[in-house]
């Protein structure tokens, strides 16, 4: 194991020798962690020695502490809650490699790694830091509360005991700041209601501030950068997920899917370097204010001139008599989102122009090695966008009449190879009750519950004639996912 010292003589001796926090039933761990603090001077600990210069001397810390303030939280009957507030921005995501490990272990792989380190004291994997605070755990029993304690350099300032799994306990899980407490509940196995999610306490005032949705958290670590906080969720026959939260509101921001759940992260000169069960990723961390402003600009020039980011002019006219078609012109809409899970954000535009010639919803993405917008995906104002990845993208004309409230539509999925939206199926109706010319042509044979309706589905390669309950099953299976709540600004 990598062992990093920076505050070592306080941490050490703070977590094994002042009452908060310490294993009074591990005395071999206790000995062989003193023996490190022994010989501490001839580790290479890859720390300045200023950065330990606010370690506690002999003298001071045999002072009596400071009581720490201990705090139990509770989540019993306390299900996903956000504040309101202004939304952060997630960070564009490019994972440039993915390679095969031979499914190692995590501290397997954090050890032979000589780019990453992260802030931990000891072998153990539950005594830790950042710039501000020391945090060790104590936990005796896997089924039981952990307690957590936290230092300021100088006393134990907390001792905190909330519901999470032993096998949860190490690795940097925890952070302070500003007095917001940001922490994980995770319960091992399958997933299960009220479990495996992230939360914020006001410690000051003991109040919980917001609670993430289930199965969105059981890494061994999570980071912090600037409003967002990186943490990783998966388990067997499970969707594994790299998720951003809002570190304000604890919503889900942003995933990117990857092949296995991430369980340990670290970060170095803005990448990820992410350990799976079977795969280990490298992922640049994008600046999302520098891509969101080459979008806003984007969205500007629309706005002033009508032509879309990649040059296409927006209205029929082909750019003669801009200001009027504008004047007579629904407002445009935009949104910026990770609309396909490819870790990068895209440009919504939703244009309603003039008439249905103008009327489109486009997806651009800025490509920062061409240094171009690339367009991968256009049709006709109206679609519908699911959490799954599929479009909703309802036609522009009907062949038949019909007498419920069905209209044509075509489904589209991002294919990544060829970096743009595929059709990969379409479906019409036809109802013999609205539409009686068409007797002499129905498949009478294929309308097996016998109401005279019939629905024309091409998915994929087959071409599929189904009856009600038919359609509705596979419809209900294709789309086996939420709409994304997606909030469209009008351009101004």
């Amino acid at each position: 194991m990598k062992k990093q010292y920076r505050l070592a003589t306080f941490a050490l001796s703070a977590c094994l020798l002042m009452a908060c926090g310490a294993r009074e039933t591990n005395a071999p761990e206790n000995n062989e962690a003193e023996k490190q603090t022994e010989n501490i001077s001839n580790i290479d600990t890859k720390i300045d020695e200023t950065e330990t210069s606010g370690a506690l001397t002999e003298s001071e810390s045999r002072e009596t502490p400071i009581a720490p303030k201990e705090i139990a939280i509770d989540f019993t009957g306390v299900s996903e809650f956000h504040p309101e507030g202004t939304a952060a921005q997630p960070y564009s995501l490019e994972i440039l490699s993915e390679t095969y490990n031979n499914i190692t272990f995590a501290d397997e792989w954090y050890n032979a790694s000589e780019d990453i380190s992260l802030p931990m004291i000891g072998e153990n994997w539950d005594c830790f830091y950042d710039e501000n605070y020391t945090y060790q755990w104590d936990y005796t029993y896997q089924w039981e509360d952990g307690k957590l304690s936290i230092f300021d350099g100088e006393n134990c300032l907390y001792v905190l005991e909330y519901p999470t799994d032993k096998w949860y306990v190490n690795g940097n899980n925890a952070c302070l700041e500003n007095g917001i407490f940001y922490g994980a509940s995770v319960m091992n196995g399958y997933a299960q209601p009220d479990s495996c999610f992230m939360f914020a306490y006001d410690l000051e005032n003991e109040k919980l501030l917001w609670r993430s949705a289930d199965q969105t958290y059981n890494s061994m670590n999570f980071l912090v950068k600037g409003d967002v906080i990186f943490c990783g969720y998966g388990f067997t026959a499970e969707d594994d997920y790299l998720y951003q939260l809002d570190k304000n509101t604890g919503e889900v921001i942003d995933r990117l899917p990857l092949k296995k759940m991430p369980d340990l992260m670290a970060e170095k000169d803005d990448r990820l370097y992410v350990h799976t069960y079977s795969y280990d990723y490298v992922i640049e961390i994008g600046n999302h204010t520098e891509i969101n402003q080459i979008y806003l600009n984007a969205v500007e020039e629309l706005e002033n001139t009508g032509y879309l980011p990649n040059g296409d002019y927006c209205y029929v006219d082909n750019g003669t008599g801009f200001e009027k078609q504008k004047e007579l012109a629904y407002p445009n809409e935009f949104v910026i989102y990770d609309i396909n899970d490819d870790g990068i954000d895209e440009l919504l535009i939703g244009v309603e122009g003039t008439c249905n010639s103008d009327s489109a919803q486009y997806i651009y993405r800025f490509s920062e090695k061409k240094e171009e917008f690339e367009l991968l995906f256009d049709y006709y104002y109206g679609c519908r966008f699911y959490e799954n990845g599929l479009i909703y993208a309802p036609a522009s004309h009907s062949g038949y009449t019909y007498n419920d409230d069905f209209w044509p539509y075509e489904v589209y999925r991002y294919n990544e190879m060829e970096n743009m939206y595929e059709c990969i199926a379409s479906v019409e109706e036809l109802d013999l009750n609205a539409c009686p010319e068409y007797k002499d042509n129905f498949p009478f044979k294929d309308d097996k519950d016998g109401d005279k309706k019939i629905y024309f589905v091409r998915f994929y390669e087959d071409s599929l004639r189904l009856d009600e309950g038919e359609y509705n099953d596979w419809k209900e299976k294709l789309f086996e996912s939420d709409l994304f709540e997606l909030n469209w600004h009008t351009l101004s």
